[in-house]
């Protein structure tokens, strides 16, 4: 069988869900080659991945003589920037079998400055077999991703689930969004459009007035932050923004030639492509079992790392973020992320307090829910 002839895709085996459990707890080779472990932070990494990636131009990530004046003293990175130095995907095995990002759980220690080089080591944690209304079988590998400064420091940790589910050719793929797929891409009217441009510029910043401890009650709401509706640019620019990405032209082929089971094929065109790019084309996101082209699932943890940032101001810092998928995010829809306070203490010290996030779409669906722990300063200090 040629690449280029279309070939049913893998089904979940009992021999590959040994093989992926053979690997747990093995210290994983993540690829040294890419950029994001061979050279230093430039500020344009950071810039782009705030400004393109996750829409939020705080100064703060971009702009050395504003952030010098911060209690950073100078440019800091978006809680979510490690993105792109690890995926956060371990998901060894089962090759041929489609991943999907189901969510990260992370932990924040020192923030990422512009000239540190960061590395990461991954494991798998957990191999687990589920079944649902979207999928007969499918498995939920887990995995911990620990990031480590020049001077050995720990960055952050993360623990990322990802979802594996064959794909459509398979006979055993995703169900449950025929309707979403028969009805297409949402419409909207110049009314609603007119809408989200005011909320756009509106939108509420605390940037340089610090938001103390005492002032936040239980109850309090964060100013909503809104994403679309989504657009193909806007999942162009979330890659532009990585420091890397998929291989493309001829390393595309070599990459090809060490995966050949995670290659699609289109059968309209002939062309192979890697199942990612359904993130940009109806066809390939239906043998995923998506009603239509998607975000990449990182883009939605991003916004609720901006939603915090903007209602914490400089002072804060988000030291926990969990965040969990549940709908899939199309082209053409808007994503509404909000916030409530659920808790405050003191942790160590450190003055926190506990808020409950999720992101609501015009169809009145939750697309992603979350919990962070953000530190504020304190009046007492």
């Amino acid at each position: 069988m040629t690449e280029t002839t279309p070939r049913k895709a893998a089904d979940i085996t009992d021999e590959m869900l040994d093989h992926a459990r053979s690997l747990i707890g093995v210290w994983l080779r993540r690829d040294v080659h890419w950029p994001s472990y061979a050279e230093d932070i430039a500020p344009i990494d950071i810039r782009r991945w705030a400004l393109y990636s996750t829409g939020d131009d705080n100064p703060l990530w971009s702009d050395e003589e504003y952030a010098r004046r911060t209690r950073w003293g100078g440019v800091i990175a978006p809680p979510t920037f490690l993105y792109t130095i690890d995926s956060t995907i371990v998901a060894p095995g089962l090759r041929g079998v489609q991943w999907i990002y189901g969510g990260t759980r992370w932990e924040n220690h020192v923030p990422v400055r512009p000239g540190d080089r960061i590395t990461a080591k991954a494991r798998l944690l957990k191999v687990e077999e589920k079944s649902g209304a979207r999928a007969r079988r499918l498995v939920v590998q887990t995995g911990e991703i620990l990031y480590h400064n020049q001077r050995e420091e720990l960055v952050a940790r993360a623990e990322a689930d990802v979802m594996r589910v064959p794909r459509r050719t398979s006979g055993k793929g995703m169900v449950g969004f025929e309707k979403r797929e028969r009805e297409g891409r949402q419409v909207w009217t110049p009314d609603q459009i007119e809408e989200i441009r005011k909320t756009y510029l509106g939108e509420e910043r605390r940037g340089s007035q610090p938001r103390y401890w005492e002032d936040v009650q239980v109850g309090d709401e964060l100013p909503a932050v809104v994403k679309g509706p989504l657009t193909l640019v806007d999942i162009m620019a979330f890659y532009v923004g990585r420091r890397n990405t998929y291989p493309p032209l001829k390393l595309a082929f070599q990459e090809r030639e060490r995966h050949p089971a995670n290659v699609y094929v289109s059968p309209s065109t002939g062309i192979p492509v890697h199942p990612a790019a359904g993130h940009f084309d109806d066809e390939i996101a239906h043998e995923v079992g998506m009603p239509g082209a998607y975000d990449q699932g990182w883009m939605r943890a991003n916004w609720i790392g901006h939603l915090l940032t903007n209602w914490c101001g400089d002072d804060g810092w988000v030291r926990r973020l969990n965040v969990r998928l549940h709908q899939p995010n199309l082209v053409g829809d808007a994503t509404w992320c909000r916030g409530t306070v659920t808790g405050r203490s003191v942790e160590n010290g450190r003055h926190v307090v506990e808020i409950e996030c999720w992101g609501e779409t015009q169809r009145g669906e939750r697309n992603v829910t979350g919990s962070a722990t953000v530190e504020l300063p304190s009046r007492a200090l």
